[in-house]
């Protein structure tokens, strides 16, 4: 009677993990960790998106680079992940304003899984190698926020790298 019993409850209990559910996370982008890699100049960037709408295509109509016809006034929303550049000086953080119009920013492609289940949990890499300005400054200490959106234009909340020393 006991190994019956006992067969039962084992039974009860695989059968009450295979319908565990998957992590829950929210629908915006939520931004888990953020490094910057001093030797290999590499952001990494690790996130989960709930709903899995994340990343643009090449050329998406959806997110063109400027907003009006004329090519006059940048998208904000043509890259998905954005980079805010400071540098320490005296104590204090100074933001740096890009030399290019469109930043340190960048696109994403798209990322959205195949199947029911479309949460995303991702560890992004990009090499920075030229884009942080430091080798020009007299700085030597800087930190990146980073920010992302999604295709619905949910915004996660900035995270920053903190406090960045760089080797001379």
């Amino acid at each position: 009677m006991k190994k019956t019993i006992l067969i039962y409850l084992f039974g009860i209990l695989i059968l009450g993990t295979g319908c565990l559910k998957n992590d829950e996370f929210p629908d915006e982008p939520v931004i888990t960790s953020v490094e910057f890699v001093v030797d290999d100049t590499l952001l990494v960037v690790e996130f989960t998106d709930g709903d899995g709408d994340f990343g643009i295509d090449g050329d998406d109509p959806d997110f063109p680079l400027y907003l009006d016809a004329d090519s006059t006034e940048l998208n904000p929303y043509y890259n998905n992940l954005w980079i805010d550049y400071y540098e320490k000086v005296d104590g204090e953080w100074l933001f740096v304003d890009p030399e290019n119009e469109q930043g340190f920013n960048f696109r994403i492609p798209v990322l959205t899984p195949s199947g029911q289940n479309k949460q995303l949990e991702v560890v992004i890499t990009n090499a920075m190698e030229g884009e942080v300005p430091y080798l020009l400054s007299e700085a030597d200490t800087f930190r990146l926020d980073i920010q992302l959106v999604d295709r619905s234009l949910k915004e996660s909340e900035i995270v920053s790298t903190g406090e960045i020393v760089m080797p001379r």
